[in-house]
């Protein structure tokens, strides 16, 4: 499942796209532990930022010219 950092952080600004990765990550984690007897894995993926027509539609253009700086790659 593809997740987002969001999902941990709860952005007023990304309300509802924060909700429902949050879901996802929630959805993933209780597929894992449901299947692991099974020997089946699931796997949640947060990429880190990537530019979107989300980002300019809720972010401020300061915040957008700062966009992934704190990712390390």
């Amino acid at each position: 499942n593809t997740l987002s950092r969001q999902a941990y952080l709860g952005s007023p600004s990304t309300l509802d796209y924060a909700s429902t990765k949050g879901a996802i990550l929630t959805f993933t984690r209780g597929l894992a532990r449901q299947l692991v007897k099974r020997g089946i894995r699931v796997n949640g993926v947060a990429p880190g930022p990537i530019w979107t027509p989300i980002n300019v539609s809720s972010l401020s253009h300061d915040e957008i010219s700062h966009l992934g700086e704190d990712t390390p790659m």
